[in-house]
């Protein structure tokens, strides 16, 4: 089986580790065409950039393969702009919040929809398949390494959006002044991660004791996921539907993060700092996890499965 991934934006590399991953850990061939390489700032990896390739290019891939993945967006990608889609078995994975565009045109398509394992269970009621967003925990990358527990530990937090409030801002306005705080009281090191090149994310976040991913929207994120991978201690808010969505999928029982709300935020990280004992076992239990439940070979299993029904 051969799939085509298309997104116009790297959607934070979901997409490309996806189609990686796929590739990676079972018999199928997967590439991943995004438009652009880059929004904002944000630089992530990238396998085919539909914007530097010729239509001959574009249609080669797209006669290539068997099963189309658009992320997101259907016709109206800019890569597929002018071009008639050749008709094969497809699928819409929904990255977004319902609000932040008209996806419209995506719902009516008749092509299945697929969702994250996040907090897209509660606006995308009408999808067909859940799919967890991918990690590869076997990569160096996000393979954890020994840390010392002499020092003020290191606090990480990777919002991927600090001007606006919305899904992705990661509690911002109520974590940074926090974190903001305790570090000039001396308390921790505070690792501020935004606007990086993920590999460089990646080595700051291999350095951190604690992760912070956050505590408004009852949901995780990628960036949650990969605190687990390091085993780094991850705290994040997770509302009862997320969490029986992640369980429904992988079948554990209990999910890693450390529990924590707005209310009770800041008390649930000075506990973190000041039993390094506590600290260091929730790292451990977090990678723990990872291994058993969002190990690749299972990852992909989700999608071979729903490339099987369409």
């Amino acid at each position: 089986m051969k799939v085509l991934h298309l997104s116009d934006t790297t959607l934070s590399g979901s997409p490309y580790r996806a189609s990686k991953l796929i590739s990676k850990y079972s018999e199928i061939q997967s590439r991943h065409i995004v438009f652009q390489r880059k929004i904002f700032d944000r630089v992530f990896d990238v396998d085919l950039c539909g914007e530097e390739m010729s239509r001959d290019e574009i249609m080669h891939w797209l006669e290539w393969a068997d099963v189309y993945h658009f992320h997101n967006r259907w016709k109206r990608q800019n890569t597929l702009k002018g071009i008639e889609l050749p008709k094969k078995p497809s699928v819409i994975q929904i990255h977004s919040p319902r609000s932040s565009e008209d996806f419209s045109q995506e719902v009516n398509s008749g092509i299945p929809l697929a969702i994250i394992a996040q907090y897209h269970t509660r606006e995308w009621p009408e999808k067909s398949f859940v799919v967890p967003n991918c990690v590869d925990i076997l990569d160096p990358a996000y393979l954890p390494i020994s840390r010392s527990i002499n020092g003020a530990p290191v606090v990480s937090y990777a919002p991927s959006n600090a001007n606006m409030k919305g899904w992705d801002d990661k509690s911002y306005d109520l974590v940074a002044p926090i974190l903001k705080r305790m570090k000039l009281e001396g308390r921790i090191q505070y690792q501020f991660i935004f606007k990086k090149p993920h590999s460089e994310a990646m080595a700051l976040k291999k350095l951190a004791h604690i992760g912070i991913e956050e505590v408004s929207t009852g949901s995780y994120h990628m960036s949650g996921l990969e605190y687990l991978a390091l085993g780094v201690a991850c705290i994040c808010h997770i509302d009862k539907l997320t969490e029986a969505t992640v369980k429904d999928l992988t079948g554990c029982y209990k999910l890693p993060f450390i529990e924590a709300t707005k209310s009770s935020f800041r008390s649930t990280l000075i506990r973190l700092i000041e039993d390094r004992g506590y600290q260091a076992n929730a790292g451990i239990s977090s990678r723990e996890w990872m291994e058993q439940y969002w190990h690749p070979k299972k990852l992909v299993n989700h999608y071979k499965s729903m490339y099987e029904r369409l």
